[in-house]
């Protein structure tokens, strides 16, 4: 360590009986330390990374016994996320995303651990499946979170019914392809970010026939034929591949869906979720009425979807870090918009599935050496 500074997301607090607890404010995680010394609550308060490690022993007239502990009790409070590195010209080299590595500080044990963190969300590339009222948001909250490679996927063009929820678009983008619009306001972001664009509508076979290159993430906002359907084709094609993918497309009442998170192999599997959510759906038939309406149309506003499509991405950078566990692994949740609730319904890894289960079509057909071993 050469120039130990206190992060500012740490509060330092002096309780009783000679106790400094360091409160971590995004982890919400304390640290409680039993001090001997005044002076050592006021050289911590003191580390603004102005100073090296040499320059403070000598300004605090410490002794070479002392600067020995002095040495390992900063390296104890880097470990803890309490101090950084200000050495470390991380930020300032991508100071428009300062919060961002701010923010991935608290999830390290060091610089060279958040630089590992930082260099695997931007070296990503995340494929976004559908451009609508949650991807559409996606693709924006993902760039100004650093990812700069995106392949979207969608045929469909702008309408007038879209400006209400969906991000970029405006009435002079009416009739434009989303991919070109989107692309376009992605770039107005950051120059250079680099987007592939596939103007067709999702199929069974389209991954295999479109996507050549590695992929981080796979993000199903496709809701066409229905975000099951979908759902299927994209859990499948990611098993083959032992892609991490997350299901974020509108479902039971549209877009109050909060998707799973599914690391292949690690987490419950799509037809883990599917035969679960069969049995808590098994309704009794005859007591339903069939409702003749024609072009069924449920209410949506833009805040809701923002919500998920947040909610989306924070799993996303989880997931892209390689650190952070994600938190919708073996769940799903529905937001309720009215009490601004989330139910969570919670579906383990099935060791029946006939996808990921022991004898599963895909259980053993990756090499276990190869496979992502985040959790």
């Amino acid at each position: 360590m050469n120039k130990p500074k206190l992060r500012a997301s740490v509060s330092v607090v002096s309780l009783k009986n000679d106790i400094i607890e360091f409160f971590l404010t995004n982890t919400r995680q304390q640290v409680r330390i039993k001090m001997t010394s005044e002076k050592i609550l006021d050289l911590i308060l003191t580390l603004d990374g102005s100073l090296t490690v040499d320059e403070i022993v000598e300004k605090y007239n410490i002794d070479k016994e002392t600067s020995e502990y002095l040495i390992q009790f900063l390296m104890y409070l880097q470990s803890k996320g309490i101090i950084k590195d200000e050495c470390d010209d991380l930020i300032m080299k991508n100071i428009k995303y300062r919060r961002v590595i701010n923010f991935l500080e608290d999830y390290s044990t060091g610089k060279d651990d958040i630089l590992t963190m930082w260099n695997s969300i931007r070296n990503s590339h995340v494929v976004i499946i559908g451009l609508g009222a949650v991807g559409s948001w996606v693709s924006a909250l993902l760039v100004q979170s650093g990812v700069k490679k995106l392949t979207l996927i969608d045929n469909d063009t702008v309408d007038i019914t879209n400006l209400h929820r969906q991000f970029a678009f405006k009435e002079d983008d009416i009739g434009k392809l989303k991919t070109d619009v989107i692309e376009t306001r992605l770039t107005e972001f950051n120059n250079d970010v680099i987007v592939r664009k596939i103007n067709k509508f999702l199929n069974k076979t389209l991954l295999e026939e479109e996507i050549n290159d590695e992929v981080s993430l796979i993000i199903n906002c496709a809701d066409k034929p229905n975000v099951d359907t979908t759902s299927l084709w994209v859990g499948e094609y990611c098993m083959k591949k032992n892609i991490p993918h997350i299901i974020g497309g509108g479902y039971n009442l549209h877009l109050s869906l909060i998707g799973q998170t599914i690391l292949p192999f690690k987490s419950a599997c799509v037809k883990c979720f599917e035969s679960e959510l069969q049995k808590v759906n098994n309704i009794d038939t005859e007591t339903l009425r069939k409702l003749n309406i024609k072009n069924r149309k449920i209410g949506s506003f833009g805040p809701m979807c923002s919500i998920i499509a947040s909610m989306i991405v924070m799993e996303s950078i989880k997931v892209l870090s390689n650190k952070i566990i994600p938190s919708n692994l073996n769940r799903r949740g529905e937001f309720n918009i009215y009490s601004m609730d989330i139910k969570y319904h919670n579906v383990r890894k099935n060791s029946k599935c006939e996808w990921c289960g022991e004898n599963g079509i895909y259980g053993g057909s990756i090499d276990e050496s190869n496979r992502d071993n985040r959790c």
